[in-house]
């Protein structure tokens, strides 16, 4: 039986089809699998179909895919507990571990990094030359925008003081802010993959601040310790026992997924005041 599912994407109903069993009843309510902005919705969601099919007919109950309009939104909703499974950004997984008892099952083992891009044909060579002009980057409360800002700084220049940071919605929106007349973007290496190629190749990479660690897979504490041992097996046997999911890392450029450890999350602490100043509310 072929049936329809409508799932809630930044504001938007989109629809997409949902094959169930002839004959077989969903009585469990559906897994409500929350994924972190990093792409626009309706990319984020066609990206993860192959992970949401498998976990649907592996689990033998729905699941549905959420995202958000912004970085400080889809942290709210993690932080009220709307999904059951969180796909975020490391320090926002830290947080929310932290602070509501989340449970970190996998990450992904490619480390992302932090690129400084410009124009092709730019003459800015060097980063020095960033000096008064506007860096273009995506939402604040990005990892990568925490990253590279601690770099710039590492390499002498510091935000308001050196340079100004323009906030865009996305990857894309902030290279294409660059191609409109800033000095510069910030992006990163799977963002500069899944833009189209005509906007990746007017691109120079002009500093990389190297690997750190990328999204991290939560378990709502509302689960049971059972559940969230067969959610962790799941996602591990998708990533390295099925096609579509072998096809998924290659097309993200995320490398592979393995168990996210105390190592992995202790590390993470150094972004954790940051990242609590920047949701705070504001007065």
């Amino acid at each position: 039986m072929l049936m329809l599912r409508k799932l809630v994407v930044s504001g938007l109903i989109v629809a997409v089809a949902i094959l169930t069993p002839p004959g077989k009843a969903v009585a469990d309510p559906p897994l409500q699998l929350g994924i972190l902005p990093y792409l626009p919705a309706r990319s984020l969601i066609a990206e993860h179909q192959p992970l949401r099919a498998f976990l649907q007919q592996s689990l033998g109950r729905e699941v549905e895919l959420y995202t958000a309009p912004d970085f400080q939104t889809f942290f709210e909703s993690t932080r009220q507990g709307k999904y059951d499974v969180v796909i975020t950004a490391a320090h926002f997984a830290r947080v929310a571990q932290i602070d509501q008892g989340y449970v970190p099952m996998v990450r992904y083992s490619g480390g992302a990094r932090g690129l400084v891009v410009v124009a092709r044909n730019s003459p800015i060579r060097r980063l020095e030359q960033l000096r008064g002009k506007i860096i273009a980057g995506p939402d604040r409360l990005a990892l990568v925008s925490l990253v590279v800002d601690r770099w710039l700084r590492e390499h002498g220049l510091q935000e308001k003081r050196d340079y100004t940071l323009q906030q865009s919605v996305s990857y894309n929106t902030a290279v294409l802010t660059m191609q409109r007349g800033e000095a510069a973007a910030i992006s990163a290496p799977a963002a500069l993959r899944q833009m189209p190629a005509e906007l990746r190749d007017s691109v120079r990479i002009l500093g990389d601040t190297g690997d750190y660690t990328n999204l991290i897979y939560l378990a709502n504490p509302r689960l049971d310790k059972r559940e969230i041992a067969q959610l962790r097996e799941l996602i591990l046997r998708f990533a390295t026992d099925t096609q579509s999911g072998r096809a998924f890392l290659r097309s993200t450029g995320f490398g592979s997924i393995i168990p996210a450890t105390a190592a992995d999350m202790n590390r993470l602490d150094t972004y954790v005041p940051e990242t609590r100043r920047l949701v705070a509310p504001r007065p």
